[in-house]
């Protein structure tokens, strides 16, 4: 049966006497919100006597009586008497072994104080004082009691057709249940499954507290946000930042959790995220904005507190790419004698080779991976490498389908010693599949994707070489997860960080790749078509930024391209060498490899994101040119272009210039699976 608590009950309490017009708790309020819980105890016993509890409300409402319309003190006072009732409500918990006092708790003490208003009403109503104290030790309801409700309203900015499903509003109301009513202003977007939302609560007597961010998500996903607060943000954050708010709402009936960020200096602030801000507004000043206020004030503690870090790139990236290998659970099949063994750790080359080789149906042996979620809506197991630092221990990822997780109870972070399962999908051909959602006018398999008259590196070809790659770089304290959604504006345009859930010590520029990527997707693509005509327009314009090009004119796009010049003004700053921008590059190809498999990004955006990834790894593929932000012309290797009697300094230009024609694009096939990856262009 559900219990109801003495802090659920001081809720409709403090309702009750605002309506009333009393403005103190006195017993009578604490009786009658007793009295409201649907299916509660007093309720109950009272009806075994024949009194409805709206009948026994109403008798003490008319012996109270209506108060003044003038208060005559602030805030809402308890009573001496009601004050010793709670005291005596405590002392059974205690005496129960219990630290908060439920209903039951409250009831008896009320009885056995024996001296207030309400108790002087049951007994003009005919109730046995002896036979009440008696019950309420001992009678047992036959109904569900559900506590006090926490009103829902939704302000003008709420999106209507959003629907907030039932166990979150559950979360919700237990959340902020010392108000009587929140208003919910908006819903914050995001790339995950959380339920982020800006809500008011509202005291009693209709005063409005400041606004916070309410985050709901998985249970596991919301105490680990808490610890990573505790441990890497909560003394690092400027004066003037979203803050944890208490401690996090995590019901034992629920798997779900929630947290609350106030944000500091920001009473009457309408919070939007950045994301919503830049469909409303544009972008005009964004960049200078994101320096000032988000730049400068987080730089200090974060992003410049580099140290020198040489690392292969899988071991901060790897994570972010799909799943090595999606298995269906075959735990009962007797393995064949070559069956493809998984182990960690791992060794990459030969790994690399066999997840090529795998085709649909094969049997894999996976041996010493960690469990990083149990997924039981989805009924999937989810593991990973398991040891490391923040990042590398979530890399080579494999999920796990059709596990029975009833029978089969995993903990995270449990080692797993062996267990057996059939390919389902690999992660390249889950990049191919996002590919193909693309409806490229290329063939997906071949080697370069044509721009204008000259061609940028399919990533499909490369992904596996970046993340091979030794990158000569530093570490810093980051977001994890920065993007626009996760940015928060309100008055002058200040910005606030929320949802600390990835915040660690990893690649210094991992925040700067990770919100370029966001940016070009849902802010650069506001406005234009999502053909791939666009995308190619829009990264000439990202060629042209480090000056190895002459912009195209094109003013539809410029003022966007402005924004992203700013965060590469920011990148240029947190390098670890000066100018050596190959540390950049690899992280903005990985992450832009990332993002195209999103199907929250447009389609424009997530073409773009395919293009992008290319030209990092064209940029990657050329010599090092110690003096220059860019590679050399003379590095360019053109399949179709320039002649040989082509000026250099024309070089870049024409590799994409808008005023050429798309020369040697091939045509779309089919998919055809006898094309291998390394077949030579045609």
């Amino acid at each position: 049966m559900t219990t109801i608590l003495l802090r659920d009950i001081l809720v409709n309490a403090r309702q009750e006497t605002v309506q009333m017009r009393h403005y103190y708790i006195g017993v009578e309020h604490l009786m009658i919100a007793l009295l409201q819980i649907q299916g509660g105890l007093a309720g109950s016993i009272l009806q075994e006597q024949g009194l409805t509890p709206d009948y026994v409300i109403e008798a003490i409402r008319r012996k109270a009586g209506k108060g003044s319309a003038q208060r005559m003190w602030v805030g809402i006072p308890t009573t001496p008497r009601a004050e010793l009732v709670q005291d005596i409500a405590k002392e059974f918990a205690l005496e129960d072994g219990r630290d908060e006092p439920n209903e039951r708790d409250l009831l008896k003490a009320i009885v056995s104080e024996r001296n207030s208003l309400p108790i002087r009403v049951l007994s003009a109503l005919g109730v046995d004082l002896d036979w009440l104290a008696y019950a309420a030790n001992t009678y047992l309801p036959t109904t569900e009691a559900y506590p006090p409700d926490t009103a829902i309203t939704f302000g003008a900015d709420f999106d209507r057709d959003f629907v907030i499903e039932r166990e979150h509003l559950f979360i919700l109301r237990r959340m902020f249940a010392s108000y009587p009513r929140i208003r919910i202003e908006r819903r914050l977007t995001g790339f995950r499954k959380a339920l982020i939302l800006v809500v008011t609560p509202i005291q009693a007597d209709e005063r409005e507290a400041a606004p916070v961010v309410a985050k709901i998500d998985l249970a596991d996903n919301i105490l680990d946000e808490v610890q990573r607060y505790e441990m890497h943000v909560k003394s690092a954050l400027p004066l003037q930042a979203a803050r944890l708010e208490d401690q996090p709402t995590a019901p034992d009936a629920s798997d779900l959790a929630g947290i609350k960020y106030t944000l500091v200096a920001s009473v009457g602030m309408d919070a939007q995220d950045l994301r919503s801000y830049v469909r409303a507004q544009g972008v005009d000043n964004l960049g200078q904005h994101l320096k000032q206020e988000l730049y400068t004030r987080f730089c200090k503690n974060w992003w410049l507190q580099n140290r020198e870090y040489t690392f292969q790139a899988w071991m901060e990236y790897d994570w972010l790419l799909p799943p090595l290998l999606v298995l269906d659970f075959a735990d009962d099949t007797v393995p064949p004698p070559n069956a493809f063994v998984l182990r960690i750790p791992l060794n990459r080359a030969k790994a690399r080779t066999r997840l090529h080789e795998l085709q649909s149906g094969d049997v894999v042996i996976l041996e010493n991976f960690a469990v990083q979620r149990v997924d039981r809506e989805e009924n999937v197991l989810k593991l990973a490498m398991g040891y490391g630092s923040e990042a590398d221990k979530r890399a080579h990822k494999v999920e796990v389908r059709g596990v029975n997780l009833t029978e089969n109870l995993y903990y995270r972070g449990e080692i797993i010693e062996r267990l057996v399962g059939r390919v389902w999908k690999t992660r390249h051909e889950m990049l191919m599949d996002a590919v193909h959602d693309l409806h490229p006018d290329f063939h997906p398999r071949q080697k370069w994707i044509p721009i204008g008259r000259g061609r940028v590196v399919n990533p499909l070809h490369v992904y596996e070489d970046l993340l091979d790659r030794h990158v000569t770089g530093s570490q810093s304290k980051i977001h994890g997860d920065l993007h626009l959604g996760n940015v928060l504006i309100g008055p002058n345009n200040s910005m606030w960080l929320i949802d600390f859930g990835h915040t660690r010590d990893g690649h210094t520029l991992f925040d700067w790749a990770t919100f370029e990527v966001s940016l070009l997707g849902d802010a650069v693509m506001l406005g234009l078509d999502d053909s791939w005509d666009t995308a190619r327009r829009v990264l000439r314009h990202l060629l042209a930024l480090h000056g190895k090009v002459t912009p195209p004119v094109d003013d539809e796009i410029l003022p966007a391209i402005g924004v992203v010049s700013a965060i590469r003004e920011i990148v240029g700053e947190c390098l670890a060498v000066s100018n050596r921008w190959e540390e950049y590059y690899i992280a903005l190809a990985l992450c832009a490899i990332r993002a195209f498999t999103w199907k929250t990004m447009s389609l424009g955006g997530r073409r773009l994101m395919f293009l992008l990834a290319g030209l990092m790894a064209l940029e990657l593929s050329r010599p090092i040119q110690p003096d220059a932000l860019t590679p050399s012309p003379e590095d360019i290797d053109f399949s179709v272009g320039p002649s040989a009697s082509t000026p250099k300094t024309e070089v870049f230009h024409n590799l994409f210039s808008s005023d050429t024609p798309d020369e040697g694009i091939t045509q779309p096939h089919p998919p055809d699976a006898s094309r291998q990856m390394d077949e030579p262009e045609s």
